[in-house]
């Protein structure tokens, strides 16, 4: 196969990275998932890169170059070209990370009780991010897996990840089920720092536990929160399925007030809900709607407040035109909103970052309680999948966001 055509793929993903197509939506949308192996994996993408150009470098064995030989060396050269400065976008996070932390807790972040070790806050662990991108469940974090909060345990569903030996020993679900690895003994309720719930996103008609955001939860779990990926009634469409995915949610959280203290998390444990995408949707609905009777039917009285909200690359407008004045999180007052952190990309074309400004600039007018808002210089939607030092360095400044709230 001529070498240009071998390095095409290659190619195209890194400019879609660095130039998205923005309109029409399917174009974009294309662009965006063709974009993901040089956004998300651009080290790996350059050593295939090289693994495929390596032959014409070497001369092909002692035979003379064929013309497009030199024609796909010039294409390595521009791939690799760009693809270092996709990385130098991933490094620049944290950079951007801190402002957005200081400006929106305070110039003595850090100074106060956190486990995040400031000294190791932007040392990336490259050998982890080439070697293994896929976040694994760490030796010392244990899974129950299938677990169940509500009437329909197809939907109502989710996994919980605590550290081992933080748990009282019990069964894995709500039911009495266990999936996952063995109990461990601990030391009973209320001895997790607090709770982070995290939202899968997929348009709200598609997804599941545990496939987003799991770098994040495996580490608020191996320092001592209680981390729980969940799922909710999926839909054809986000209006139809609304208000049900909100109820879902709320549902998860009487169910750790009230079913918790048997898994050793606290009554009294803080609560901070994330999501990705939709689910960024839904954990700033639940925030943003605390204790409102609409959306808790048959368990109106149940304590439904949280201690933070999270929102990455989230979509935060209307879900339809007949549920306009209640489903869009910005015609919720504001007032009542916990501390809040929004992180987006700049180069995000499934759910533009325009969106994100518009949620802050209503969060920031009304709200007495902190709000931090990060834009990710190059960043496209989905960037919670893997270890890319981008993504690592989110992790970091969820940490040292949530340390605050528990």
């Amino acid at each position: 196969m001529p070498l240009p055509v071998l390095l095409a793929p290659a190619a195209v993903s890194t400019a879609l990275a660095l130039w998205p197509i923005r309109r029409p939506f399917a174009a974009a949308t294309a662009g965006w998932v063709w974009s993901l192996p040089a956004q998300e994996l651009p080290l790996h993408v350059g050593a295939l890169v090289g693994a495929a150009t390596a032959p014409a470098l070497a001369g092909r064995g002692g035979r003379a170059a064929r013309p497009s030989d030199h024609v796909g060396v010039g294409i390595a050269v521009l791939t690799w070209a760009g693809l270092g400065v996709v990385v130098s976008r991933h490094v620049a996070a944290a950079a951007v990370l801190d402002r957005a932390l200081a400006e929106g807790l305070g110039a003595g972040l850090g100074e106060g009780e956190t486990t995040t070790s400031p000294s190791a806050l932007h040392r990336t662990p490259w050998p982890r991010v080439l070697f293994r991108p896929w976040p694994l469940r760490p030796r010392g974090v244990r899974a129950r897996r299938g677990m169940v909060y509500g009437p329909d345990p197809k939907t109502n569903r989710f996994d919980l990840y605590t550290r081992t030996g933080s748990s009282r020993a019990g069964g894995g679900n709500a039911s009495g089920g266990n999936s996952g690895s063995s109990a461990n003994s601990g030391n009973g309720a209320g001895d997790v720092r607090g709770v982070l719930v995290h939202i899968h996103g997929g348009h709200f008609r598609a997804g599941g536990p545990s496939r987003e955001s799991r770098a994040m939860l495996f580490d608020h779990a191996a320092r001592g929160w209680a981390a729980i990926s969940t799922t909710y009634h999926l839909s054809p469409t986000p209006e139809s399925g609304f208000p049900q995915h909100l109820v879902d949610v709320k549902r998860l959280l009487r169910w750790i007030r009230t079913e918790g203290p048997s898994h050793g998390i606290g009554a009294d444990a803080p609560i901070v809900v994330a999501g990705s995408s939709a689910g960024a949707h839904i954990a700033m609905m639940t925030a943003l709607t605390a204790g409102d009777p609409r959306f808790q039917p048959g368990f109106e009285d149940a304590d439904t407040a949280v201690a933070g909200a999270i929102g990455l690359y989230g979509y935060y407008g209307r879900l339809g035109l007949e549920t306009r004045d209640i489903s869009d999180p910005v015609r919720h007052a504001a007032s009542g909103a916990p501390p809040v952190a929004i992180i987006h990309g700049t180069h995000d074309t499934y759910t533009p970052v325009k969106g994100s400004r518009r949620l802050v600039r209503h969060l920031r007018a009304g709200s007495p309680n902190p709000v931090v808002y990060a834009e990710l210089p190059g960043a496209q939607h989905g960037f919670d999948a893997v270890r890319s030092p981008r993504y690592l360095a989110v992790v970091d400044a969820v940490s040292r966001f949530t340390d605050r709230l528990a």
